[in-house]
Parts: structure tokens; C-alpha cells; sequence
């Protein structure tokens, strides 16, 4: 699975001729997006069911954080400590910086714009999202209406 080309693009077919976006680059190139929604404190209203969210937007950062400090020739890219304070106060935030960095460092695009998809092509992203319920039913943070679906490829569109 993957997403279908966007509308705005004038480039014709992927590589292999199918027309779609490869399912694991669409999953990690939204999910910046996806973790700032997700770990954003104060939105999910089951108490054991936030702190749970916190905690493990909080320990993906710091794995990335620390594989990123780690990596041979990280040393090229600005390394920052993380204050677990920041982390903790907002986790999604810090959870899609770390992915980000990560991309930057491994080459993935960043950004559903960098594949070719615009504004214009927000609604169809969104309403294609809404009858995907092992997607949507699973997160910690469930987007409850059309509009927060918009706002995730919005905040998508450049990573």
C-alpha cells in the first residue's frame, strides 16, 4: 500500500509504472506530522492513556537522539543534547525533531511537498484517511473530525 500519486504532480508514473508512493516513505515522511499531534500534552483524555502516550513519545525521542549522537559522521550535523525537561513538556515536538534529523542525516524527503503533493491536495489526503481504521482507531491521540486530518497533511506538507 501507499498513497496514490498526488493530483498536482505533472511528473506521470513512479519509476515502476504503478502510480503510487511506497508505503514505508509514506509512513515515515508523515510521521513527523503524526507525532506532533499524537504527543502533544493535554489532548488525550484518559489520564493512564496520556502519561502512556507521553512515555513513549519521550523514549523514541531519546533513542533517535542518542543513535543520531552515535552515528559515524554525526558529528557533521549540529548535535544537541536533549533536556528531558523540553522532551517531557512536548514530546510530540521532540519526537518528530529527532525523526527529522534522522531523515536528514539517512537522505529520506522531507515533507509531502518534496513527492509532489500541494494544498490542493490536503482534502483528498484527508477523506482517503478516514475509512483506514487500523490507522486511525490505533493512535493514542485519535483525530475525531475531517478538520484535524487536514491539519496533519497541512503540517505534512513540509515535514
Amino acid at each position: 500500500e501507499g498513497y496514490p500519486k498526488p493530483t498536482s504532480s505533472s511528473s506521470g508514473d513512479d519509476d515502476d509504472g504503478h502510480g503510487l508512493v511506497a508505503h514505508g516513505l509514506s509512513v515515515a515522511i508523515n510521521a513527523p506530522s503524526v507525532f506532533r499531534f499524537t504527543g502533544t500534552p493535554g489532548q488525550i483524555s484518559d489520564p493512564f492513556a496520556e502519561e502512556y502516550s507521553r512515555d513513549r513519545h519521550v523514549e523514541c525521542a531519546v533513542i533517535l537522539a542518542d543513535a543520531r549522537m552515535r552515528r559515524p559522521n554525526g558529528a557533521s550535523t549540529a548535535i544537541r543534547a536533549l533536556s528531558e525537561k523540553a522532551v517531557r513538556d512536548q514530546p510530540g515536538e521532540a519526537l518528530a525533531n529527532e525523526l527529522l534529523e534522522m531523515m536528514d542525516l539517512l537522505k529520506i524527503p522531507v515533507g509531502i511537498r518534496s513527492l509532489g503533493y500541494d494544498e490542493s491536495d490536503v482534502e483528498e489526503l484527508a477523506k482517503g484517511t478516514l475509512p483506514q481504521h487500523r490507522v486511525t482507531k490505533l493512535s493514542p491521540r485519535q483525530p475525531e473530525e475531517l478538520e484535524e486530518l487536514r491539519g496533519l497533511f497541512r503540517d505534512a506538507l513540509d515535514g
